[in-house]
């Protein structure tokens, strides 16, 4: 958690800057990997922020929300 705790601390300047906001993440129960999920302009921006703050990530692509209502 303090390893989760330092990343969020890296990235949160680095993608408030580029207009992207956090929304929700999933952690494997192995806590291994973990899925996050921003609302951005773009996926560049992610990636932009992600490499600013120097965290690592293995990609970061487009997604579209559909839900039970759809």
């Amino acid at each position: 958690d303090e390893e989760l705790d330092k990343m969020a601390d890296q990235l949160d300047p680095c993608l408030e800057g580029r207009d992207v906001r956090f929304v929700q993440s999933f952690l494997s129960l192995d806590r291994k990997r973990r899925i996050c999920i921003f609302e951005a302009p773009d996926a560049d921006l992610v990636r932009e922020g992600y490499r600013t703050a120097g965290v690592k990530f293995e990609r970061v692509w487009p997604a579209e929300l559909i839900t039970a209502d759809d």
